[in-house]
């Protein structure tokens, strides 16, 4: 990895279990001192390491509800690029990247109903239509975050699984509470006197509704956003096709595909297929081998797969018209 030691990886460790955690309390758990500390995360984010904080957040609690519109282009890279900032400028796209593969683009939706996004799709055939060979729409029904395998604690039993689904209780909540998350949303790290200075608003207050919003489970954690490149991995996402499937056989699949090596991000969905599973990998080789096991274990489940590897990452904002990073 790209100028990383133990004590890079420990801090990166103990930052994606809780962003918030001040270089004060990570300098005690890794024995560095805070100035040390704080160099060393400024570095690997000058480095391209680190790309940001992000915290996140249920959004299915809020109603909100997360599709992916994947487009299969007849573009050249400029024209490419084009569509994929257009998308990025979107106030609803919650992750856009560019991927060679099955799919050129996918781009992420956070809305509220099906007649919102639809709005969208439109508008985005009526700007593109020209450029589109295919399109596939999922809707997400339970996304799990998981600790990267480098940074896990061996030391530990196991790791918390941080992850919400579509049939998660529903909360209501105050102007303040929202305000609070489209502004912690890309600056997890940020101090309660920052966010109340930004939002006009007491740190006892902002104090407050931070506590009842993770009290709630709105707030799930606060994790670090790593560039995989740097770290010598690729971004591979596999798109399975399920058959003959009953709640004991999907369990299981899903647990074992979750337990993979390299597996982040986890998704069950409903649409053109019925999983998704992200992976970050130190070659397309290693993906092949994992597909092929999958395959292996669940032949009478698995109907087809297909498969993304991304190329670039324009956005990813985990909250609805969430604020960007603040320097």
């Amino acid at each position: 990895m790209l100028n990383m030691d133990a004590k890079d990886i420990k801090i990166l460790a103990e930052l994606d279990r809780n962003a918030r955690q001040s270089n004060n309390q990570l300098g005690k758990k890794i024995k560095l001192s805070k100035e040390v500390v704080k160099y060393r995360i400024d570095k690997m984010i000058k480095e391209g390491i680190i790309i940001r904080f992000h915290t996140v957040i249920d959004y299915f609690k809020l109603g909100i509800i997360k599709y992916k519109l994947y487009l299969r282009l007849n573009a050249d890279k400029n024209k490419i690029e084009e569509i994929a900032n257009y998308f990025f400028r979107h106030k609803n796209t919650e992750w856009v990247v560019t991927c060679s593969g099955r799919w050129d683009l996918i781009a992420g939706f956070l809305v509220h109903n099906v007649n919102e996004f639809d709005d969208e799709i439109m508008a985005t055939m009526n700007k593109y239509s020209r450029y589109i060979q295919e399109k596939a729409v999922t809707t997400t029904l339970y996304l799990a975050h998981h600790t990267r395998e480098f940074l896990k604690n061996k030391d530990k039993e196991s790791e918390k699984l941080v992850y919400h689904t579509s049939k998660d209780k529903k909360e209501k909540i105050e102007q303040v509470d929202e305000d609070l998350l489209r502004v912690i949303a890309n600056n997890a790290r940020m101090s309660v006197v920052d966010i109340a200075g930004k939002l006009k608003r007491t740190p006892r207050l902002i104090q407050y509704h931070l506590k009842e919003l993770e009290k709630k489970g709105i707030i799930l954690a606060y994790k670090v956003h790593l560039n995989p490149k740097p770290m010598n991995r690729i971004f591979c996402k596999a798109i399975i096709y399920l058959a003959n499937i009953n709640n004991e056989k999907l369990e299981e699949f899903i647990r074992y595909a979750s337990s993979l090596k390299g597996a982040i991000w986890p998704q069950k969905v409903m649409g053109n297929w019925d999983f998704e599973l992200d992976f970050e990998l130190e070659n397309y080789d290693q993906f092949q081998i994992y597909i092929s096991n999958l395959k292996e274990k669940f032949p009478e489940i698995i109907r087809n797969h297909d498969f993304c590897i991304v190329s670039k990452e324009y956005k990813l904002d985990l909250y609805v018209n969430c604020y960007p990073q603040f320097e």
